[in-house]
């Protein structure tokens, strides 16, 4: 993977997962935020919205879910300005939580006054797990309090699916209910550049139309070529393609180092192929960490290791370590040596 910049802010880890890039904003000391844009479509996910670094309108305008894992002020603090963001004729965005969720959600927005806003005042469909419940609600501006929709059963964690992504979430304890999320892609549909040149066929929006076809199961579908010419989604892929397994990327922060969670956690993760997950204090801090119910870089990597993940980005360091990050990172990788330390972060002797 190659070298990732520092930043004022302390390291900001960023990966490509199958189509999606991951980025974390407020870096690994700030408030959580990971920002995971999905290629070609113009769509992004917010996971946790911590406050710091203002997203740019173009992105909180494209942003159509957001996972909150709780509601604790340093996960939520930006919700405030991603509100604001959505004022004007945007689709209803989603957002996912644990159980309240949704009336946090509206006490934000009750606390403002959206009598400018008519039309174009923000609302929101919330979603919050109940053990084995989802509950939907409508929360929009100028309702003082969510609307139940409807209750949701056998969805075995799953929050939403759609021919793109399927996000699903556990609940663990942090002395309060929180959610660890998982996102999965469809299958990674990668277009051959050889062959599109060998076909005389240009790239351009006709294979954004083609791939949705195909990720949707519609293989006997038409799909008009540059050329003016018509062939199937089915032919185009035999033609075309090749086609990347999902690669699933797991986040998880604010937990306490129980049994279960342990196990919960490293079942739901099992195999992804990127695990962000929180490293709240070092070793010599254990008591901290049990006090406040936080991972140490032991657990952090003893989890991912049992997990079986591909790769491991820890973060939502305590800023105790902000001088030393690099001691951090190291007791982690001494665990589970496959942890992506950003680049002019040179890990202690892990022997």
């Amino acid at each position: 993977m190659p070298p990732i910049p520092d930043f004022p802010r302390g390291p900001r880890p960023a990966v490509r997962v199958g189509p999606y890039l991951a980025t974390m904003p407020n870096g690994v000391f700030g408030d959580p935020l990971l920002h995971v844009r999905l290629a070609y479509q113009k769509r992004s996910l917010l996971i946790d919205c911590g406050e710091g670094q203002k997203l740019a309108a173009r992105i909180a305008h494209q942003v159509t879910d957001v996972l909150i894992t709780h509601a604790h002020a340093d996960h939520v603090a930006g919700l405030l300005s991603f509100i604001r963001s959505r004022i004007g004729e945007w689709p209803a965005c989603r957002i996912y939580g644990p159980r309240g969720i949704a009336d946090n959600v509206a006490g934000m927005l009750a606390g403002i006054h959206w009598d400018r806003a008519g039309r174009r005042a923000p609302r929101f469909d919330v979603f919050e797990l109940h053990g084995a419940v989802i509950k939907s609600f409508l929360v929009a501006a100028g309702r003082r309090e969510p609307d139940l929709l409807e209750e949701i059963t056998g969805t075995c964690g799953r929050l939403f699916t759609d021919q793109h992504v399927t996000i699903r979430a556990i609940e663990l304890d942090h002395m309060t209910p929180v959610l660890a999320f998982s996102v999965t892609p469809a299958a990674n549909v990668r277009v051959r550049r050889d062959r599109l040149d060998a076909l005389g066929l240009e790239p351009g929006p006709w294979l954004t139309v083609f791939k949705d076809k195909l990720l949707a199961g519609k293989l006997d579908a038409s799909v008009e070529l540059p050329t003016g010419e018509f062939s199937t989604a089915s032919a185009l892929a035999d033609e075309l393609c090749f086609v990347e397994p999902p690669q699933t990327l797991v986040y998880a922060t604010d937990l306490a180092d129980t049994p279960s969670n342990r196990k919960r956690l490293s079942e739901f993760a099992a195999g992804a192929h990127t695990l962000f997950l929180e490293a709240a204090f070092r070793i010599s801090d254990v008591e901290q960490a049990e006090r406040t119910g936080h991972l140490t870089t032991r657990a952090c990597g003893e989890i991912a290791l049992r997990a079986g993940v591909e790769q491991l980005i820890p973060f939502h360091f305590s800023r105790r370590y902000e001088k030393d990050a690099a001691a951090v990172y190291a007791e982690v990788a001494r665990v589970f040596p496959n942890t992506v330390l950003p680049s002019g972060v040179i890990a202690a002797d892990s022997s």
